[in-house]
């Protein structure tokens, strides 16, 4: 059996998730994304800070 017709028999398989499945998992997945992206992003935000502390007091005890 070629690709094509490989790809083609798979395109009409009617078994497996429906679209309403996909959608569900998309959602869950950008939830998923959403909760990590703000707890890393929060994280990294409070690490910049802390540097940046850092750099303006080494930058004023150097007298600049």
């Amino acid at each position: 059996m070629s690709l094509k017709q490989k790809f083609l028999s798979l395109v009409k398989d009617e078994q497996g998730a429906e679209l309403a499945e996909y959608a569900v998992a998309v959602a869950l997945l950008v939830a998923i994304a959403i909760v990590v992206y703000k707890l890393l992003g929060n994280a990294i935000n409070d690490q910049n800070s802390g540097t940046a502390a850092k750099v303006s007091t080494a930058v004023s005890d150097a007298g600049f």
